[in-house]
């Protein structure tokens, strides 16, 4: 992976073309669904930048939000949350299903509240506190069984958001997007652009990663989630650790670090391996899919007899 990272041509692209005004024009409708609307103290842009029209302005032109219509999500609409202006929450709703598309949680910090030392301690930070993206009008199936946390199941665009995501911290003037994802399943999406900034966390990740025989994903992640994954005689848990996309040489220099290198070193000695009894007398087969299961899950796992 490079020092900073790289965003997707075709997005950078439109990056580059985005009329500047059309993300700052905020409406005057006469519908104020949130109460955001006071002069007094308060703004209708988030982080003085983006406004409820100019962030849908901006996933139209990326053309996040036609993809995601195509996928039979009906009309959707984008709301922005600006109880705090620094803080804001984005939400992506449909015109047929209640629970929403898209929603995530933001948040500007600096290197110093993340812990990244004293050379990148004043650098501004978006982080992303939360992310939900899914298809609330689908079912999981066997081909797409559910991972630990999800309601539905997912829309297969958690890369490009994160692009859009990236482009948003550039926008800005942050240094770089961080976050620390909830599960072993976020963890591997999010490796495309973000490292661990703990060595020994990265080591571990890519260990798990690594390891042939702890597959599909999904099974690893529920495995994890059950605490049924073993190292050395030890039980490994998913711990959220921070993880960082620098997009600026000094944060990545402040977390590319000697230390961090060395601790990297002496974590990829371990190795890791699958307690699969644990993990058959632990798996939730009330959140699975219904029958039939497919042969190489009944082998494995052995369900109970209905």
């Amino acid at each position: 992976m490079p020092g900073t990272v790289r965003v997707q041509p075709r997005l950078w692209r439109i990056y580059r073309r985005m009329d500047l005004a059309a993300l700052t024009q905020e409406e005057d409708d006469g519908v104020d669904p949130l109460g955001l609307g006071s002069r007094q103290g308060r703004t209708r842009l988030a982080w003085e930048t983006y406004s409820r029209g100019g962030l849908e302005h901006a996933l139209r032109a990326y053309g996040t939000l036609d993809r995601l219509e195509s996928r039979g999500l009906g009309k959707l609409s984008v709301e922005l949350d600006l109880g705090d202006p620094f803080a804001p929450r984005v939400l992506v709703g449909s015109d047929r299903f209640a629970a929403p598309v898209l929603e995530a949680s933001l948040r500007q910090v600096s290197g110093h509240q993340l812990g990244l030392g004293r050379p990148v301690s004043d650098v501004p930070i978006l982080y992303l506190e939360s992310l939900l993206l899914q298809h609330p009008g689908r079912s999981f199936d066997w081909r797409r069984p559910p991972l630990p946390g999800q309601q539905f199941p997912g829309l297969n665009l958690s890369g490009e958001i994160i692009q859009l995501f990236l482009l948003m911290a550039k926008r800005v003037g942050a240094e770089g997007l961080a976050l620390r994802p909830s599960s072993f399943h976020a963890a591997w999406t999010y490796a495309r652009d973000f490292i661990f900034v703990d060595g020994a966390a990265q080591a571990r990740f890519e260990a798990l990663r690594a390891e042939r025989r702890l597959r599909p994903l999904w099974l690893l992640s529920w495995a994890l989630e059950l605490g049924c994954v073993r190292s050395d005689g030890e039980r490994v848990t998913w711990t959220p650790d921070l993880m960082i996309a620098p997009l600026d040489a000094r944060v990545s220099r402040a977390v590319r670090t000697v230390r961090r290198r060395a601790a990297m070193r002496r974590a990829a000695r371990r190795t890791v391996r699958l307690d699969l009894a644990c993990l058959r007398r632990r798996f939730p087969w009330e959140r699975m899919p219904s029958p039939p299961v497919p042969s190489s899950v009944q082998e494995l796992l052995r369900p109970p007899r209905a």
